[in-house]
């Protein structure tokens, strides 16, 4: 597994570095790779339709569905868009509305953002979303597919 990792992190550095990280990087498989440097697989999933955007969060641990309180001492966020598409990372100071970025928790208030990978909504329904991510940031990486229900905010 150490070595798969290993081969995963190498791979996504060289991708990024080329500049030719595409969805067909994406592997077919739960989202997992490093945070703070450790072997990370994700178990849960909260996705909250917060209007605009989805809100995404990621867990190695499980969390009951739709769970918005869920907490674990690392974990991935991120918003995505609503509509299926491909979204290059990428961080704009100057046009945050155009950013999409992905935040590593590493450890409680210790936060990575990376801005080099791609995210990948591969399908909407009403009730469910697919989502793919691929993501670097330090020693953090991130890869896979997930397909989770869709929380309805609560206002």
């Amino acid at each position: 597994m150490k070595i798969r990792l290993g081969i995963l992190a190498l791979g996504t550095t060289l991708l990024a570095a080329c500049g030719g990280v595409s969805v067909d990087d994406i592997e077919d498989q739960a989202p997992q790779g490093t945070v703070a440097g450790a072997s990370w697989t994700m178990k849960s999933a909260v996705v909250t339709d917060d209007g605009d955007r989805f809100s995404v969060a990621l867990f190695p641990i499980e969390v009951p569905a739709c769970d918005s309180l869920a907490a674990a001492d690392t974990h991935i966020l991120f918003s995505a868009p609503k509509t299926a598409g491909e979204y290059p990372l990428k961080l704009d100071i100057t046009d945050l509305n155009g950013s999409q970025t992905i935040t590593f928790v590493t450890g409680p208030g210790q936060n990575v953002i990376a801005s080099e990978g791609i995210l990948n909504v591969e399908s909407v329904s009403a009730e469910k979303v697919t989502i793919g991510l691929l993501a670097e940031a330090e020693e953090n990486t991130i890869n896979g597919r997930f397909t989770t229900t869709i929380c309805k905010t609560t206002n």
